[in-house]
C-alpha cells in the first residue's frame, strides 16, 4: 500500500457523550487519489440515544460483537498516528480523544487539520461550511452521517481546496499570518 500524505477520519457517536464512538471511517490520500479506506463499527460500550440513532441509522443490535475502541485503538494509531489528519470540525478529534482518556489509552498523536477552516479559506463566500453544503457545491457523491462517507467527502474538500486556492498541504498546515499574531500575543 502506497503511504498517505494525510488521512481524514470521522466519527459518529451513539449519545450525547463524544466518547460514545460508535462507527469510525478513515480515508488516506496521497498525490490526490484515495489510497486507503476503512469503516468499522466499534462497540461504544455506551447507551444508544434515539436522537443521535435517528441521525446515523446506527442501533445496538448493529454493533453487537463489533470490536470496543480499546480493541482499535493500536490500528487507529497505525493509521492515523504522525500523519497529518483531517477532520471536518473538532467534533472528531474530540471524540477520538475522549475515547482515549475514557479507555485510558495513550492519545493518538497526529498533526491535526480542520477542513472547515480550510473550506471557509478556499470559498469564503458560501453561505455555511457544513460537510452537506460542501459536497453539494462540489458536486461529490455524500452520504451525511455515514463515516467512511464524511471521510471521503472532507478529504475532497481539502484536495479541491488546494486545487482552488493553489495552496500545499504544508501551506494548509502554515498559520495564517492573523492566526500566528494572536497566537504569539496570548502569554
Amino acid at each position: 500500500m502506497i503511504s498517505p500524505e494525510f488521512v481524514v477520519i470521522d466519527v459518529e457517536t451513539a449519545c450525547q457523550r463524544t466518547s460514545s464512538i460508535c462507527q469510525i471511517g478513515i480515508v488516506g490520500y496521497a498525490g490526490g487519489v484515495e489510497v486507503l479506506a476503512y469503516e468499522t463499527l466499534v462497540d461504544p460500550c455506551d447507551a444508544f440515544s434515539p436522537f443521535n440513532i435517528g441521525i446515523h441509522g446506527i442501533t445496538a443490535e448493529h454493533v453487537l460483537g463489533k470490536p470496543t475502541f480499546t480493541m482499535l485503538h493500536p490500528e487507529l494509531a497505525a493509521h492515523l498516528g504522525g500523519r497529518v489528519t483531517v477532520a471536518h470540525s473538532g467534533f472528531d478529534k474530540g471524540a477520538l480523544g475522549r475515547a482515549c482518556d475514557r479507555d485510558g489509552l495513550p492519545p493518538i498523536a497526529a498533526r491535526w487539520l480542520d477542513s472547515v477552516t480550510i473550506a471557509r479559506r478556499a470559498w469564503p463566500e458560501l453561505a455555511n461550511h457544513k460537510l452537506g453544503t460542501l459536497a453539494a457545491f462540489l458536486e461529490l457523491e455524500h452520504r451525511h452521517h455515514d463515516a467512511l462517507s464524511d471521510a471521503r467527502a472532507a478529504g475532497q474538500v481539502v484536495l479541491r481546496a488546494m486545487a482552488a486556492t493553489g495552496m500545499t498541504l504544508a501551506d494548509w498546515l502554515t498559520p495564517t499570518p492573523a492566526r500566528a499574531g494572536r497566537r504569539a500575543g496570548r502569554g
